[in-house]
C-alpha cells in the first residue's frame, strides 16, 4: 500500500488573530493510496458563518467517497463544495477561498480559487506557487503593480473566482512528480498579509524535517510585527520525507500493460482512421453518383425526356437515402412528384383525353415551385395547347350550330376563329376541319343567294303552317289535351318567327301560358288522384274494403276528368276487385247468420220436447 511505503509529515497552525472567531479551516485525509489536504478561508462579512469549515468538509467527504487525483475528480469535489455553499445561504451567501492538494504519495495535483495560497519547495527553492484569482494579482501579471505591494493593495480581496459563486471556475494544476524532501505549504490571507513571501521562502528554504518548527517561526514573524489588527491566519506544512517508489516488477508490469494498451489504442485508432477513410470515400463516391444522376435528371428534363429523367431521379433518391441526406431527399421527392405527374398526364394527352390531362397538368403545376420550377415551360406549353384545342373545338361547335340555323355569316366568323387558333397552337387537324367548314359555308351562302325566292316561299309556307299548328293547338286545348296544345303552340311560334312575321306572337305566348297553367292544374289533379289510389291500395291490403272502394271511386272521377283512359281502366279493375271482396264478406256473413238461426230453432225444439 502506498501510504505505508511513504512518509508524509503534516502539521498546521490556525488562530483567530484579532478577530472574535476563526473563519479559517484546515483538514486532511490520508488514505491507503491517496491523500487530500484542504485549506479554506471564509470571506463573508458575518462572523458566525462557517463557510470555510463546510467547504473543507464537503471536499474531504467527496474525496473519501471516491478517492482520485484526476482533474475531473478534483473539479467534482470542488463543484460539490460550491453547491453546498450556494444551498446553505440564509440571510447572505456563503463564500470562501480554498486550496486543495491531492496526492497518490508519488505525484501531486493542486487546485485553488480565491486568495488562499500554495507553495511547493524543492531543493530549498520555490518549485511551484499559486496565483491569487484577484484583481490585484492580474495587475501584477500585467506589470501594473509590484509583487511586494500586493499584500497591501486595496484590491487584494477583489476576487473573480471563489467558492460560493454560480459560475465557479477553479484553477487545477497538471500532475507534479514528487521527490523526497519536498515541502508543501498551504496558507491563508492572514499569513501573507503580515509576512512577506520572501520571509516565508527564507524560513522554509532552511527547514529541517519537522514542519512544526517552521510553522512556529512564521507565527513568531506575524506577532513580532505588533500590528493593531491581525486577521485569522492558518498555515499547514506537509513535509515529504519519502515518496512512494513502485517496485521494478510492478513498474515492468505496468509498463507492459501501458505498452499493450498503447498498441491496442494505436490499432483501434488506425482501424478507426481506416474505417473513417473508407466510409468517407464511400460517402464521397455515393455523393458523386447522386450528383451525376441528379445532373442527368436535370438534363433530361431540359430535353423534355421525362421517362429517362424518372429513371435518373430514382437513382438519385437511392443515393440520397444511402447518404441520409434529408434535404436532398426532400428536394428529389418534389422532382419525383413532378416527373411522375407529367408522365401520367402525358399518357392522357397522347390518347387525346385532354380533359383528364388538363387536370393532371394543373396538379403538377402546384408541385413545380418545390422542384426549382423544373418542367414549368413544358407543362405550360401542354396546358396552352389544351386550352387552344378546347377553344378551337368550341368555335367549331358554335359555328355548326349557327350553320345549322342558317346564320352563315356568324358561322363563318366562328370557323375563321377556329382556323386562326389552330394555326397559332399548331393544331393541323383543327385547321383542316375549319377550312372544310368554311368551304361549306361559302357553298351554303351561294346557294342561299340563288334561292331567295324559294326562301320567301318557304317563309310563306311557314306562316301558313304556323296558323295550322295554332288551330291544332286550340282544338287540343278544347279537348283537354294540354300537352299537345302546348307543343302545337310552341311549333306555331317557331314557324311564325321563321316566317319573319311578328304579328300574332303575343297571342301565341298567351296561349302557351294558358296551356302551361292547364298542364300544371292537371298535374296537381293527377297527383291527387294518385294519392287516392295509393290510399285505396293501402286500405285494400289491410282488409278495409269499404275505405278502399271509396278512395278508388275518388281517384276514378279525377282520372275521367283528366281524360286519363289507362288509369280510369285501372280504377275500374280495382273497384271490381274490391266489390268482389265486399260481396264475399257479405255472403259469408249471410251463411253464418243462417247457421246461427237454425241452431237456435233446434235448441228451442229440444227444450220443448224435454219439458213434455
Amino acid at each position: 500500500m502506498r501510504k505505508q511505503n511513504s512518509r508524509f509529515n503534516t502539521n498546521f497552525i490556525s488562530e483567530e488573530g484579532s478577530a472574535l472567531k476563526n473563519s479559517d479551516y484546515f483538514a486532511y485525509a490520508e488514505l491507503d493510496n491517496f491523500a487530500c489536504y484542504v485549506l479554506a478561508d471564509g470571506i463573508e462579512d458575518i462572523a458566525d458563518t462557517e463557510s470555510a469549515k463546510e467547504a473543507v468538509e464537503s471536499v474531504i467527504l467527496k474525496f473519501q467517497e471516491k478517492p482520485s487525483m484526476s482533474k475531473a475528480s478534483i473539479h467534482r469535489y470542488l463543484k460539490y463544495a460550491n453547491e453546498v455553499l450556494l444551498k446553505s445561504e440564509k440571510y447572505m451567501r456563503l463564500k470562501a477561498s480554498i486550496v486543495v492538494a491531492v496526492t497518490d504519495y508519488e505525484n501531486l495535483r493542486l487546485a485553488y480559487a480565491g486568495n488562499a495560497r500554495i507553495r511547493l519547495y524543492r531543493n530549498n527553492k520555490v518549485f511551484y506557487k499559486s496565483t491569487d484569482t484577484s484583481l490585484s494579482s492580474e495587475m501584477v501579471s500585467n506589470e501594473l503593480l509590484s509583487e511586494d505591494a500586493l499584500s497591501r493593495h486595496e484590491q487584494r480581496s477583489n476576487l473573480y473566482s471563489y467558492l460560493g459563486q454560480k459560475d465557479f471556475s477553479p484553477v487545477i494544476s497538471g500532475k507534479i512528480k514528487l521527490f523526497d524532501t519536498d515541502i508543501l505549504i498551504l496558507y491563508t490571507k492572514g499569513i501573507w498579509e503580515n509576512v512577506s513571501e520572501g520571509e516565508i521562502d527564507k524560513i522554509f528554504e532552511n527547514s529541517g524535517k519537522d514542519p512544526s518548527e517552521c510553522l512556529g517561526e512564521v507565527e513568531t514573524a506575524i506577532l513580532d510585527k505588533n500590528r493593531k489588527y491581525i486577521d485569522n491566519y492558518t498555515i499547514a506544512g506537509i513535509y515529504i520525507d519519502k515518496v512512494f517508489i513502485e517496485s521494478d516488477t510492478k513498474k515492468k508490469r505496468r509498463r507492459k500493460l501501458i505498452l499493450i494498451g498503447s498498441i491496442v489504442a494505436v490499432v483501434l485508432i488506425l482501424a478507426t482512421v481506416i474505417a473513417i477513410y473508407f466510409y468517407t470515400r464511400y460517402r464521397k463516391e455515393l455523393k458523386e453518383d447522386m450528383d451525376t444522376h441528379y445532373s442527368k435528371m436535370l438534363k433530361f428534363i431540359e430535353m423534355e425526356n421525362y421517362k429517362k429523367a424518372d429513371t435518373e431521379c430514382e437513382e438519385s433518391v437511392k443515393k440520397a437515402e444511402g447518404l441520409r441526406d434529408k434535404d436532398m431527399k426532400e428536394l428529389l421527392y418534389h422532382y419525383e412528384q413532378v416527373i411522375e405527374g407529367i408522365l401520367e398526364a402525358d399518357e392522357k394527352y397522347n390518347t387525346e383525353s385532354y380533359s383528364e390531362a388538363k387536370s393532371l397538368y394543373k396538379l403538377v403545376l402546384d408541385e413545380i415551385p418545390y422542384a426549382d420550377n423544373a418542367g414549368l415551360s413544358y407543362v405550360k406549353g401542354k396546358l396552352d395547347f389544351i386550352s387552344g384545342y378546347e377553344s378551337v373545338n368550341l368555335s367549331l361547335d358554335n359555328g355548326d350550330i349557327l350553320f345549322d340555323s342558317e346564320i352563315y355569316e356568324r358561322a363563318r366568323e366562328r370557323y375563321n376563329d377556329a382556323k386562326n387558333e389552330s394555326r397559332k397552337i399548331g393544331y393541323e387537324e383543327g385547321k383542316l376541319k375549319a377550312e372544310a367548314k368554311l368551304l361549306a359555308v361559302d357553298q351554303a351562302i351561294a346557294k342561299d343567294q340563288e334561292g331567295k325566292q324559294a326562301e320567301a316561299d318557304k317563309q310563306s309556307k311557314n306562316f301558313q303552317s304556323a296558323n295550322d299548328m295554332l288551330s291544332a293547338g286550340d282544338e287540343a286545348l278544347s279537348k283537354g289535351d294540354f300537352l299537345s296544345a302546348r307543343a302545337n303552340y310552341n311549333t306555331a311560334k317557331d314557324l311564325l318567327e321563321k316566317s319573319g312575321e311578328s304579328a300574332g306572337l303575343a297571342e301565341i305566348e298567351e296561349k302557351i301560358s294558358t296551356a302551361d297553367k292547364k298542364i300544371s292544374e292537371s298535374e296537381e289533379e293527377k297527383n291527387t288522384a294518385s294519392g287516392y289510389a295509393i290510399t285505396g291500395d293501402e286500405a285494400f291490403l289491410r282488409g278495409d274494403f269499404e275505405t278502399a272502394r271509396e278512395n278508388y271511386e275518388y281517384a276514378r272521377r279525377l282520372y275521367v276528368k283528366l281524360n286519363d283512359e289507362i288509369n280510369t281502366i285501372q280504377m275500374d279493375k280495382k273497384l271490381n276487385d274490391v266489390q268482389k271482396r265486399i260481396d264475399e264478406i257479405k255472403q259469408k256473413e249471410a251463411v253464418s247468420s243462417t247457421a246461427t238461426n237454425e241452431s237456435t230453432v233446434q235448441q228451442t225444439s229440444e227444450s220443448e220436447s224435454s219439458s213434455n
